[in-house]
């Protein structure tokens, strides 16, 4: 797995690429907490740019969900981007597209991509 952050005047973009499993998810925990500050400031807004992960298993996606509920205690916003068919299918099945906030393709590219 290899993570890279990206600040944008509105946003940190975290990509993510390879696989976000049993393997690597303490490695994306500890690439969160340690890049995103740890003080609430209600404007703070974290985007998992998904583009490039090729697999997910339920030890990555319970890792995003920690995460999310991280910011969230951070008062901010955490939005997943750029899911590919074969990831969004896993997330479709595990009931959790409506639990996080996604950004398309296009929306994504006009706004946060740095």
């Amino acid at each position: 797995m290899e993570i890279n952050l990206k600040k944008n005047a509105d946003a940190f973009v975290i990509s993510i690429s390879g696989s976000l499993d049993i393997y690597t998810s303490l490695d994306f925990k500890n690439f969160l907490e340690t890049n995103i500050p740890s003080q609430p400031s209600g404007n703070l807004h974290v985007i998992i740019n998904l583009e490039k992960l090729n697999y997910i298993d339920s030890s990555g996606i319970g890792m995003l969900i920690k995460q999310l509920n991280y910011v969230q205690e951070l008062q901010g916003k955490f939005s997943i981007a750029n899911m590919k068919p074969a990831i969004e299918k896993v997330f479709k099945v595990a009931g959790l597209t409506s639990y996080f906030q996604t950004i398309g393709e296009d929306e994504y590219r006009e706004k946060y991509a740095v």
